[in-house]
């Protein structure tokens, strides 16, 4: 069965919920305010592609950017056979070579990628999971992503209300960054405050997204360690790989990187630097196909591998590895809104679990408008 079309079907405007958290643009306050890089991806407003066979249409949301990238590759694929997942993969990685191997393109190929599987599970009649490789458990541990720094009453609530959930694994933001004269021991109250309200028997992980420098970070994660960490993710800008060797040699907390990096070669040069927490995305990383490779190179080198976002995507990838090698998947508790856009039969934990089901490809089906853009 041919691929028939790709095209942009409906756009929907949408508003990112805005929680305090430390940024790498914090040194510009003065000139952006506390505005996130992440508007420079023009999250707020999501397009919806549809890929189209015979009998078959699927459907994916995307940033304007990448869906307009997306139609603009889509013209290569256009008649090929939809199982041709990995020759589709392949020459579009090598076609964009110029202006890709990270950013929007990746994002782009990962669209394709993920729908092809998609409509060729659907064709099959199984779940994605099945046709790269089955899956190992029925069902995935979930840790809560949240607990953006506000007041200590607010954060206290949260992180008892993760647990009565039956979480066993949290992970917390920062507010504080090199930027603030001041910000390691503010950085630490925080961390004391979720250490005093849920104790030690619940896993605590932190994130500051790209925002520290090699001597902030090493301040942190020396006071941090008594608090029995999880991993502390992405103290770093992503391209600094020097410093990631330095800090994981000099620290017993695991450093979590790969959120922002691409395919295997990026993975390749987290390894070599000690990163023993890969992070990729399936919806940035180059797809199912790109995890799947990933994987096999984290194992390799005794890392594990525990994708950025809970989306469904990223669900079916951990499914279909073992649990020694992807042990569990991240749940965004306050960012559903925007992630997953006129989707009908996105898996959701309960009780500190994602729960799989068997319905054919994804399992998520679109229930938006449809109409040519």
């Amino acid at each position: 069965m041919k691929i028939e079309s790709i095209k942009i079907v409906n756009k929907v405007d949408v508003r990112q919920p805005a929680f305090p958290y430390v940024k790498p643009t914090d040194y510009y306050k003065n000139h952006l305010g506390e505005s996130s890089p992440t508007e420079a991806a023009m999250i707020n407003r999501v397009h919806t592609l549809e890929l189209k066979t015979e009998n078959i249409r699927v459907y994916y949301n995307a940033t304007e950017e990448v869906a307009n990238f997306v139609i603009l590759i889509s013209k290569k694929i256009q008649g090929m056979e939809l199982e041709d997942i990995s020759l589709m993969w392949d020459m579009i990685y090598r076609y964009t070579l110029p202006i890709g191997r990270g950013g929007i393109a990746m994002h782009a190929l990962s669209a394709i990628n993920i729908m092809m599987y998609d409509a060729y599970s659907r064709l099959l009649n199984v779940p994605v999971y099945n046709i790269i490789g089955g899956k190992t458990r029925n069902k995935i541990r979930a840790y809560a992503s949240h607990l953006h720094p506000n007041d200590k009453k607010s954060l206290q609530d949260e992180a008892l209300g993760y647990e009565k959930e039956g979480y066993k694994t949290m992970k917390m933001r920062f507010l504080y960054g090199p930027s603030e004269i001041d910000g390691v021991d503010k950085n630490i109250e925080f961390i004391k405050e979720i250490r005093d309200t849920v104790g030690y028997n619940v896993e605590l992980a932190c994130d500051s997204w790209m925002s520290w420098n090699y001597n902030f970070a090493l301040k942190m994660l020396k006071k941090m360690e008594k608090y029995d960490i999880a991993w502390m993710e992405e103290p770093l800008l992503p391209d600094d790989f020097d410093s990631m060797k330095l800090l994981s040699r000099k620290t017993d907390i695991p450093i979590a990187e790969g959120e922002h990096h691409y395919y295997l070669y990026d993975v390749k040069r987290l390894l070599d630097s000690g990163i023993r927490i890969i992070q990729c995305d399936a919806v940035w990383a180059g797809g199912i196909t790109a995890m799947k490779k990933i994987a096999a190179l984290s194992e390799t080198y005794g890392a594990i591998v525990i994708p950025h976002t809970g989306n469904i995507y990223n669900i079916h990838f951990i499914a279909s590895e073992p649990e020694s090698i992807t042990p569990m998947g991240e749940f965004l508790t306050k960012y559903r809104e925007w992630m997953e856009q006129n989707m009908d039969g996105i898996i959701y934990p309960e009780h500190g679990y994602f729960n799989l089901n068997n319905k054919p490809g994804f399992g998520v089906e679109y229930n938006g408008n449809i109409r040519d853009i």
